[in-house]
């Protein structure tokens, strides 16, 4: 799978789980908050038969409320009903596509420091196996 469809596949994922604005690599200047900002990124894992990513989410807020990007966070990780819809979260999750099949397990989670003033921020890191 190239990397520009697992971005396309990964955005719509991100899309139904949840609500906050998402934001593939580059922030619009007229961005409202909360945000989330994912870029996939080699991994050192690759696998004779495998091409492994890893998938980094930034979560922004404007506010020492973090309360909708740890949400948010929450919603991605392990996923949300929405309309009696169950919508599965990224960790342990599995993924067939017409251009392949990805597996994705979280790597790594944490609030993060701000160097602004009145902004809360929070990162994960997924590993994301392709196939």
């Amino acid at each position: 799978m190239e990397i520009d469809r697992l971005q396309y596949y990964i955005a719509q994922r991100l899309l139904t789980l949840t609500d906050i604005n998402v934001y593939n690599k580059v922030v619009p200047d007229e961005a409202n908050y909360p945000y989330v900002v994912f870029k996939a990124i080699t991994s050192s894992h690759n696998i004779r038969h495998r091409k492994d990513w890893i998938l980094e989410l930034d979560y922004w807020e404007d506010s020492n409320d973090n309360t909708a990007i740890l949400q948010a966070a929450i919603n991605i990780k392990t996923g949300r009903t929405v309309d009696e819809v169950k919508y599965i979260g990224l960790d342990s999750s599995t993924q067939t596509e017409a251009e392949g099949f990805y597996y994705c397990n979280i790597d790594f989670e944490a609030e993060l420091p701000s160097l602004e003033p009145n902004v809360s921020r929070y990162n994960q890191r997924f590993l994301i196996e392709v196939d």
